[in-house]
């Protein structure tokens, strides 16, 4: 802020008023701008309490998908021959391995014509005629007009509304001058499917002739048939895809992959605020000041912070993982933690249940888990009623109050430094006149002296 420059200000004196009003005003202005320091400081403090707000939520992010049952069901299944049949598993699905054989892949029903002709466009018949077939328990019948060629019969049989799933087609097998076949194929596997009482045309099995269309396979030495390739009702929660004959085992495992990610990034996320919070308490040397967290309820967060995570849940009388040193939780000495990967993985593939019910809590005892604890603080801490709201809040009605003192000191300054600037223009003025009288006395004083020593 600085005083209006009048630039003759001075100039009738012969004094510089204008630097004297601007020296005056950067004293007077010294408040002003204390103040100002204060709304910067507490511009980044409110911004450094978003920023712990948004580091806590990332943690009970982690603490909520941890404090469901569901996070723990993930699985992973796996064929020892994927040649014979590939696996895919849904969540739940019962940790299991079964032996799985495939006898018979299901098949699409064929037929084709007896006997070839010259070409696509080879007429079938001279007079109008109708072509019967059957497709499971469906029977279609199709009028075909007189001069109906090969390629117009198969035209006819897919373009019918009433097509219960049956695709008509010609091929040209190469064989001779007449190697021109009709085709009938089911659009889908299995006997549900199987193609029968083909009226008016010649026609020969080519698949499924002496055979079920059906796939067959044994799990666990136990038979079944299926209409498709395609399994999901054999081994609950398990698909199996069939692939060819023969011999596999199907193995159903835990999958703690998600689990232990959400682990190490709940870690992850303590430490980064801690680290956070402990830099921006700290003394700097080289500004003599502290972070701008100092002096606020946050100073104490970290110690929240470390009675959280060495909460203990027991469920039941024999549970082995009470809390998180018994997955590998340790202390290090700049105040952040880790977890033996080792451990932790130990522990999840020897009591995943006692993990599970670690973290998940029994609520048919009502205990709850420590990430529902975890979670429960965390709200507390980053909710409107939380401490950090409370301390944003409070700097935000500082930052608004100091901003009005400014504002009014600012126009105080304002209208005294316009009453300065107007006396000093008058004051200058006036030495001004004081000046140029002074020059003339001091002429005619000069003048009467040269005139009395001529004499």
């Amino acid at each position: 802020m600085t005083t209006g420059t009048i630039s003759t200000l001075g100039v009738g004196s012969g004094l510089d008023l204008q630097s004297i009003l601007e020296q005056l005003r950067d004293v007077d202005e010294q408040t002003v701008r204390l103040k100002e320091a204060d709304v910067t400081a507490l511009d980044a403090q409110v911004e450094e309490f978003t920023v712990v707000k948004n580091k806590l939520l990332d943690m009970k992010s982690q603490a909520l998908t941890l404090s469901l049952s569901s996070t723990f069901l993930a699985r992973s299944a796996t064929s020892s021959d994927d040649s014979v049949a590939t696996v895919t598993v849904a969540e739940g699905a019962t940790v299991q391995s079964k032996s799985l054989e495939v006898v018979r892949m299901a098949q699409k029903s064929i037929f084709q014509s007896s006997t070839g002709m010259a070409a696509a466009t080879s007429v079938l018949t001279g007079v109008d005629a109708t072509v019967g077939y059957k497709l499971g328990d469906t029977t279609i019948s199709i009028e075909v007009p007189a001069g109906t060629t090969l390629q117009g019969l198969a035209d006819l049989i897919n373009n019918d509304l009433n097509n219960p799933g049956l695709s008509a087609s010609v091929i040209d097998n190469g064989s001779d001058e007449n190697s021109f076949y009709l085709t009938f194929e089911a659009n889908e596997t299995g006997e549900d499917y199987r193609i029968s009482n083909i009226s008016n045309l010649v026609m020969t099995e080519v698949q499924g002739n002496g055979t079920s269309l059906n796939a067959e396979i044994k799990v666990g030495g136990v038979t079944y048939q299926r209409q498709d390739n395609s399994i999901n009702d054999v081994i609950s929660g398990v698909t199996l895809d069939l692939q060819a004959i023969g011999t596999s085992t199907v193995r159903v495992t835990a999958n703690h992959e998600e689990v232990t990610t959400l682990i190490q990034d709940m870690v992850a996320a303590y430490n980064d605020v801690v680290q956070d919070v402990k830099q921006n308490l700290a003394y700097d040397e080289e500004t003599g000041e502290f972070g701008v967290l100092a002096g606020t309820t946050l100073r104490d967060l970290t110690y929240t912070l470390q009675n959280m995570m060495t909460s203990t849940v027991e469920v039941g009388t024999d549970n082995s993982i009470t809390s998180l040193f018994d997955i590998g939780l340790a202390f290090e000495r700049d105040g952040s933690i880790s977890i033996d990967e080792v451990q932790l993985a130990n522990a999840l593939a020897a009591t995943p249940d006692d993990v599970r019910d670690f973290f998940v809590g029994d609520t048919t005892e009502d205990i709850e888990g420590f990430a529902d604890i975890l979670n429960d603080r965390l709200r507390s801490l980053t909710g409107g009623t939380g401490i950090i709201e409370a301390e944003k809040t409070a700097a935000q009605e500082k930052i608004y109050d100091l901003e009005l003192s400014i504002e009014a000191e600012t126009e105080r300054l304002n209208k005294r430094y316009d009453v300065l600037t107007r006396q000093f223009v008058q004051l200058d003025q006036y030495m001004s006149q004081m000046t140029s009288m002074s020059n003339y006395l001091k002429g005619q004083f000069d003048s009467f002296s040269a005139a009395t020593a001529k004499k």
